[in-house]
């Protein structure tokens, strides 16, 4: 059953129907509580979807459980969507193959029955505000407790990832692009590349599901041929900060795109090298494609 179902109908449910892991529960229940800043832009569509004249008093007067469950889910989302450190939090209270769907849903009613409220600062201002069960069942749900981290994968990173990365890893193994099982076979042949060469690194495995979500090879072959083609792009278009010509000159007096600027592109050169040398393949001169960026 949906959480959004459940929702609606928790009161014909026994509320210990399920139970929840105390750990997972407390991990969970820390996270959402936790110091919420607001930026300016999140600050200035609170002011206006509220008509508040300051954005901590719009929250901290409960005015979000007036509005909409969509309009607050929109609202606070930039606040209340989970990072892959939050998610790897969650890592040590679960397994492998995750949580049940059942299971979810009764960590969803048990938080929501806490009436959970987290602190939050603009500047120097700062309040309290209630968090929505809208807003507590869409963190659990990216959270992603019930995805699944195969038997191969789960093998494979115990025995290539050290210890204090380990959680961090499995977290990433549960992103919703590996439950494909061709997506999940390249990242099984990835991860047996760097057993043999010794060179996992979290940052190459977050660079590698970002870069598979995207461009979804199928196979090996797939995947390295997309890489070269990646940094040979790069190469050939060195001079601008996005592939298509005509949207730069568009951009040209607006900041470079968060995705297209000088760090992420050298970092995304750097991690797609990496992988080809995992596979013994190379591509055009390193040193000179770097010495541009």
């Amino acid at each position: 059953m949906a959480l959004q179902t459940i929702r609606h109908t928790s009161k014909y449910l026994p509320m210990n129907s399920m139970p929840v892991d105390q750990k997972l529960f407390n991990v969970v229940r820390d996270l959402l509580v936790a110091e919420r800043t607001l930026t300016a832009k999140t600050a200035t569509a609170i002011i206006i979807l509220l008509d508040v004249d300051d954005a901590i008093d719009g929250l901290d007067s409960g005015g979000v459980a007036e509005i909409e469950e969509y309009e607050a889910e929109l609202l606070l989302s930039p606040l209340f969507t989970p990072s892959n450190d939050d998610r790897a939090m969650c890592e040590a209270a679960l397994s492998p193959s995750g949580i049940t769907a059942e299971t979810c849903n009764e960590l969803y009613l048990q938080l929501s029955k806490e009436k959970l409220s987290c602190p939050v600062v603009y500047g120097l201002n700062s309040g309290s505000m209630a968090i929505p069960d809208i807003i507590i069942e869409r963190y659990i749900r990216l959270l992603g407790l019930t995805s699944e981290v195969s038997q191969n994968i789960a093998e494979l990173l115990e025995t290539v990832v050290d210890s204090e990365n380990r959680d961090h890893a499995f977290c990433l193994a549960r992103r919703p692009v590996w439950s494909n099982s061709k997506s999940c076979d390249v990242l099984a042949i990835c991860l047996e590349k760097m057993h043999e060469k010794n060179s996992f690194s979290l940052n190459k495995m977050d660079f590698l599901t970002a870069f598979v979500r995207t461009y979804r090879p199928t196979a090996e072959d797939i995947l390295l041929t997309n890489l070269n083609n990646m940094v040979t792009a790069y190469h050939q278009d060195k001079d601008h900060p996005v592939y298509n010509r005509n949207l730069a000159k568009k951009q040209e007096k607006s900041l470079m795109p968060l995705s297209c600027n000088k760090e992420i592109r050298a970092n995304r050169i750097a991690m797609a090298y990496e992988i080809l040398g995992d596979f013994n393949l190379e591509t055009i001169n390193k040193e000179e494609l770097l010495s541009v960026n």
